[in-house]
Formats: C-alpha cells, sequence, structure tokens
C-alpha cells in the first residue's frame, strides 16, 4: 500500500525539524558575518592591499564596499532567517575568494588564523545550505506548508 503525500502518516522533513542548536548556529554565523562587514569597511585599505595583489582591474577599488555591503545585509539576512538560502549563496563566492585566493597567501600553516576561520564560515555556509534555515527564522514563518483543512 502506497501512502499519498496527504496521509496523516508520511511526514515531511524540512528544515524546521533541525535541532535548536543548528538555529544557534545559523544565528552566531549571520552576527560574525555582519561583524565581519563593519571589520572590512574600517579596514578598507587592507582589504584592498590584498586584492590588488591578485589583479590589477580598476573594479577592485570598490570590492571592500562590495564585500562590506554584502556581509553587513547577508549576515543580517542569515541570522534572521530570511531568504537564507539566497543570503549564503551571495555570501558563498566572497568565502570561496578568500579561503583560496587571498588567506592562503599568508600561508596554509596554523598561524594564519583567517585562513581557517574562512574554511570554517564556509564549510557552515555550505552546511545551511544544504540543511536549511529552521524553526527560528523568518522563513519558517512563513514560507512553511499550511496544513490542509479537511
Amino acid at each position: 500500500m502506497e501512502l499519498s503525500n496527504h496521509h496523516p502518516l508520511v511526514k515531511h522533513r524540512n528544515s524546521a525539524s533541525n535541532p535548536v542548536w543548528m538555529d544557534a548556529l545559523r544565528i552566531v554565523l549571520g552576527l560574525f558575518l555582519f561583524v565581519k562587514g563593519f571589520s572590512f569597511l574600517s579596514n578598507t585599505s587592507d582589504v584592498f592591499n590584498l586584492l590588488s595583489e591578485q589583479h590589477s582591474l580598476g573594479a577592485l577599488r570598490k570590492a571592500p564596499l562590495l564585500f562590506s555591503i554584502f556581509h553587513i545585509v547577508g549576515g543580517l539576512m542569515i541570522a534572521v532567517g530570511a531568504l537564507t538560502r539566497l543570503a549564503l549563496l551571495c555570501q558563498i563566492p566572497i568565502l570561496l575568494g578568500a579561503a583560496l585566493v587571498v588567506n592562503p597567501q599568508q600561508g596554509v600553516g596554523m598561524q594564519n588564523r583567517e585562513l581557517w576561520v574562512s574554511m570554517l564560515v564556509l564549510s557552515l555556509l555550505l552546511f545551511f545550505m544544504i540543511k536549511g534555515p529552521g524553526r527560528y527564522s523568518v522563513d519558517h514563518k512563513i514560507f512553511r506548508r499550511q496544513p490542509e483543512s479537511m
């Protein structure tokens, strides 16, 4: 006997069934990116110098400002769980660049904390892309599947 999608015994697995610690971790990740965005604003010359070693594009002058905006807005979106996967997707290219291009220039040893932080944040971004925003998120409150009335 095959159970249909509307059968009461069929349990739908979604991110609302994630443990609460995952919601807390998502919030911490979002707040970290938010703070990192303001850190980029205050250290724009350092970020530009690191990036300018890569390419001689004139557009690199605007990159620290763009990274800051993406981290600030995206970090808040991730923290509250609003359009979470879109916000995560926008963060991934920045963290890929940081983890694979910018931070390895200072060495790949354990003393390069920025590299390891970038790798950890990138891993968490990918983790939440797969697992979803969780129960305590705007996404869950707005987009969750409402029970159908009989």
